[in-house]
């Protein structure tokens, strides 16, 4: 199901869920992993919605969900977004991307980097990034790499938010963050 972004026109900041990656470290594809009772891409999904984005893509292939195939699947997320800040030029201002294994993010980080009117990220986390469309080049490289050619800023992270800024990789790290998310 994939998503064609040809004749689309909005001006508004959209969400990406970064979903491409091949999850060989968990075993089984994160994506559909069941958080609070949907899958962990639904929810990352959900997170961008509350935040303010009305439209929310998933970049990568998820079985069951409409998607936008990366051009060269499994070449890491810092490509992936290059090629749709090239692509969304014209159709939306900015991309707040997400990574998909980042559940704990609190909202109120995400719409941090939507009210800010430029290219922003926190400083000391490269992913959540909020991006100018039309920039960034053939995307190859690192996600450091690519928040330099699209000279976001680096905002401060408030404390508070610094709880949720991690990803979970392994079984047995998100076998902690259920077990955790069960008993507290």
């Amino acid at each position: 199901m994939n998503i064609n972004i040809n004749n689309m026109r909005m001006d508004k900041p959209a969400g990406i869920v970064l979903a491409g990656g091949r999850s060989s470290r968990m075993g089984t594809s994160k994506a559909l992993l069941k958080y609070r009772g949907a899958s962990l891409v639904e929810h990352m999904r959900r997170l961008l919605r509350q935040a303010g984005c009305n439209t929310v893509y998933i970049s990568g292939s998820v079985p069951g969900y409409d998607h936008i195939p990366d051009v060269v699947p499994h070449e890491g997320p810092a490509r992936a977004m290059g090629g749709l800040l090239q692509n969304f030029s014209g159709v939306h201002d900015r991309l707040l991307f997400v990574p998909v294994d980042m559940p704990l993010i609190p909202v109120k980080a995400l719409e941090t980097l939507l009210h800010y009117k430029e290219s922003a990220f926190f400083a000391g986390y490269f992913l959540p990034a909020c991006l100018a469309t039309g920039v960034a080049g053939d995307g190859g490289g690192s996600v450091k790499e690519l928040l330099v050619r699209c000279r976001a800023a680096a905002l401060q992270l408030p404390p508070v938010f610094d709880r949720g800024m991690g990803n979970f990789n392994t079984k047995e790290e998100w076998e902690e963050l259920i077990h955790e998310s069960a008993h507290g």
